[in-house]
């Protein structure tokens, strides 16, 4: 962190103490402070505030505030820990971002619904993305007007939740209203023009019974325009030359068009002195993005009597996420109760090609009919579009549940907890049809002459998503199991402790025992101090241990070339020394304070040490000339068809450490209410040491590339601060939202290779710089009626952006000038001012 960059933000968190700011999430603000965390502590009755751990609780009056109607957004908007950068031009990326807690992995993040298990996505983003290789909860599946609110546990919990929870735990409660009709119509746009999107969403809750039995639903619908922020290029055509601007714009980057449809339930209906719940969701999406422009010559890729002035090539990607949950829970005794509960969870994703060629079709026809005119080539260049291939990954969850206190003479009784859990995943990548992926319509191993340039080979495939071949399809399952025992008392009026253990074993990856033990001690009914320390584990998903592919991707000179991500174990990864993927292991320790200044002033911090062993990573592509070192990885390599190959490895131990600081206020000003929030996280990663096998250099286990998207693809520091004011049927916000700068080696990196004499200023830029920013929102309501509320904002007033490209960035020769801005690591996008009108119902 630069000293610059701690100072703002210091000044920054002076100005709010100074004010007397609130935090509507941590604190004991009078909206929040009876309400029960389900996180953090497994007795009933413990408040947020009366936590050992820090914990974000966020009702939906919090996430509606602003134009986001996206979670992931929301979240972002309103949890400075939660990080959801955005990628593009990345297959996938146009219906996922990463969704991350403190600086680390989208896949080191548990997610729960009512406090169950939530499956993860199916795929996972690639090398030069934040979260590259990790596939997390695709949170933006999930309909913000069917949630109650959010928890965000900030601290590390695996030992009391299980795998993943290495960076902390996120808890979505679904609304349980009944006899009230909620929802809105809103639409809006951005400050270009483009990207018009219109959401609608409905909430309805019934009564089941007269014993507190009820069921709600949901529905949501979004459909949203693209936009696009790239510019002409000089690519050039058949009709104008390389070097000369283009009259249109044919590049894109931008948000895909996209299309999202919802429905959830939650219900409850008592039985005699227990209860059978149940909540369930479907979800699908569908977002229409890019690849690069293939120029007209490049005859590798293009055919011009196709394409005469070449050709933007699209990507289809459909995703369906599904989720059901069962269960009963009750009373054993006046003390004890019991939860047995079961979870299914699915998420597909799919991707068809459109607006593309497969290069090879009719260079195999040109070859066996050299004098083919060109409309003959044009019929016998095959399809231009089809299926490229999926992905599928579901999850069951089967839970036993036992909670109740044992009365051992102290200030307190000691609340018990104990359970087991049985998982059972499977995981399936989808073969695309045969036009995606093969070289020929014969698909022999065979490479034709390019019909434009007898010089090069025509590439196999579709161009920009080349699709999934069968021999890279697969299946694969495992299952696991977990017991876990959690106790908590005071041990006097003042002091609270915790302690938890839990065993769990995978089929695939091994077995560990960990443990945490937390506490509080409160000074006074205004001071309070914290800790916790606690071991956790994360297994290596299906996703990574039984992933295969063969891609398109930059290699040296800016070429796109074929390469192969090689399953754990394979021949290729073998060879380096890795057999198989381990456990990851953590170490996390916190500490911190909760100080209610006055009676509407608190404040929070908390300090936090994480360090990981045996991080799994992605590894970047590796040629036959970068594993030369090793003849038996170059005949495997070989023996793959690629050109490159990667894999999946233990690769690294890394350290993060940061503080978490919170203040918040609350007062009756002219009338009406106002409260301020101030949040703000600090956070920095460190790798301590590379995990590369005997006679491996370290950087083929861990190169400039991956360890930049770890160490500085997220931001190291991130703030809010948030105003808001209701006086009768007016009310209003206004949000600072500060991102700190990012800079990583992707598009913009000496990995790529183009010689300096390129570049117009003679020499490339080798990192991808995106500044920090401070983006300002602001709302205003009317309440029209009892039933009708209107709404308008801004986000992004300012229109802030990143800087533009420079000359001797990398993406602007590759792209022949036409994007204007980087493409990775952007915590806050590069669309700009977004406006919007919101008309919300009750009755």
């Amino acid at each position: 962190m630069t000293t610059h960059h701690f100072t703002m933000l210091a000044t920054a968190v002076g100005m709010a103490l100074a004010a007397n700011f609130s935090y509507a999430q941590d604190n004991q603000a009078t909206k929040n402070i009876e309400q029960i965390s389900v996180l953090g502590s497994r007795v009933a009755n413990r408040t947020v505030t009366e936590s050992s751990s820090p914990i974000d609780l966020i009702d939906t009056d919090d996430l509606n505030k602003g134009g986001f109607t996206e979670l992931g957004q929301s979240l972002q908007a309103t949890a400075p820990s939660f990080n959801f950068s955005r990628t593009q031009v990345s297959d996938g990326s146009d219906l996922f971002r990463p969704a991350t807690l403190r600086g680390l992995q989208p896949d080191q993040t548990l997610v729960l619904i009512n406090g169950k298990r939530r499956h993860n996505q199916s795929i996972f983003g690639l090398n030069g993305t934040v979260g590259a290789g990790a596939a997390g909860t695709d949170m933006n599946a999930i309909p913000l007007s069917a949630l109650r609110g959010v928890e965000v546990l900030r601290d590390g919990a695996a030992a009391q939740y299980g795998s993943d929870a290495i960076a902390g735990v996120i808890n979505l409660s679904l609304n349980d209203s009944t006899g009230v009709t909620t929802g809105y119509v809103q639409m809006g746009s951005t400050g270009e023009g483009d990207g018009d999107t219109v959401a609608v969403g409905l909430n309805r809750g019934f009564d089941l019974g007269t014993a507190g039995g009820f069921i709600n639903f949901s529905a949501e619908y979004r459909d949203a325009k693209g936009t696009n922020r790239a510019e002409r290029d000089i690519g050039g055509s058949a009709d104008v030359p390389p070097g000369t601007l283009s009259e249109q714009v044919r590049w894109r980057q931008g948000n895909a068009d996209s299309e999202f449809t919802s429905l959830f339930y939650n219900m409850v209906l008592p039985v005699g002195d227990s209860e059978l719940y149940s909540f369930a969701g479907y979800s699908t999406r569908t977002a229409l993005g890019n690849g690069f422009y293939r120029n007209f010559n490049e005859a590798a890729k293009n055919v011009v009597q196709v394409y005469s002035d070449g050709f933007l090539p699209m990507i289809d990607n459909e995703a369906q996420d599904s989720s059901f949950a069962a269960g009963w829970r009750g009373d054993i005794t006046a003390d004890w109760r019991f939860d047995l509960s079961a979870v299914y969870g699915e998420n597909q994703y799919d991707f068809t090609s459109k607006n593309t060629i497969n290069a090879s079709y009719a260079a195999e026809y040109v070859f066996n009919n050299p004098t083919a005119s060109a409309a003959e080539i044009v019929a016998n260049a095959g399809p231009n579009g089809g299926y490229s291939g999926g992905f599928r990954f579901d999850q069951t969850t089967f839970n036993v549940d036992i909670n109740g206190i044992i009365d051992i003479g102290l200030s307190e009784p000691v609340y018990v907890s104990m359970g087991s859990e049985y998982r059972k995943e499977h995981y399936q990548i989808v073969p695309g049809e045969e036009a995606s992926y093969a070289c020929g319509v014969a698909n022999h191993d065979t490479s034709y002459p390019a019909v434009n340039d007898a010089g090069v080979f025509a590439e196999c495939g579709f161009q920009a998503y080349n699709g999934l071949r069968p021999e890279a399809s697969n299946k694969q399952s495992r299952d696991s199991y977990a017991f876990y025992l959690d106790a908590e008392t005071l041990l006097t009026d003042a002091w609270q402790v915790s302690a938890a253990v839990r065993y769990e074993d995978f089929s695939d990856a091994g077995d560990d025992l960990i443990g945490k033990l937390a506490t509080r001690y409160e000074f006074s009914d205004d001071f309070a101090v914290r800790g916790a320390l606690s071991s956790g584990f994360r297994a290596p998903s299906l996703q990574q241990s039984a992933y295969t592919a063969y891609t398109t991707n930059l290699g040296a000179g800016g070429v796109l070339l074929q390469s192969f991500t090689a399953t754990a174990g394979a021949d290729f990864p073998a060879a380096l020394g890795v057999e198989s993927l381990e456990l990851e292991s953590s170490e996390n320790m916190s500490v911190g304070f909760v100080y209610d200044v006055t009676s509407e002033l608190s404040l929070t911090v908390d300090f936090y040490h994480i360090a990981i062993k045996d991080r799994i990573t992605l590894g970047s592509l590796m040629s036959a000339e970068e594993v030369a070192f090793s003849p038996a990885a170059v005949a495997a390599l070989n023996a793959t068809g690629a050109e490159q190959a990667n894999y999946f490895s233990n690769s690294v131990d890394s350290t993060t450490k940061g503080v978490d600081i919170i203040a918040s206020y609350r007062t009756d000003l002219y009338e009406g209410d106002f409260s301020a929030t101030f949040a703000g996280n600090l956070n920095n990663t460190e790798i301590d040491n590379v995990n590369a096998p005997a006679g491996v250099p370290d950087s083929i286990a861990l190169d400039d590339l991956q360890r930049s998207f770890l160490t500085n693809g997220q931001p190291s520091e991130r703030a809010t601060l948030t105003f808001d004011y209701q006086r009768g049927d007016y009310n209003s916000m206004l949000r600072f939202n500060y991102f700190g700068d990012t800079e990583v080696k992707y598009f913009g990196n000496d990995h790529i290779g183009l010689p300096d004499e390129l570049s117009p200023t003679g020499e490339f830029k080798n990192t991808s710089e995106v500044e920090a920013a401070l983006l300002v929102d602001i709302n205003i309501g009317y309440q029209l009626t009892e039933a009708f509320m209107v709404s308008a904002g801004v986000d992004n007033l300012f229109d802030v952006t990143p800087d533009e490209l420079g000359a001797d960035e990398t993406l602007d020769f590759i792209t022949n000038q036409a994007f204007k801005y980087p493409v990775r690591a952007l915590p806050y996008g590069f669309d700009g001012m977004t406006y919007y009108t919101k008309v919300s119902f009750s009755f």
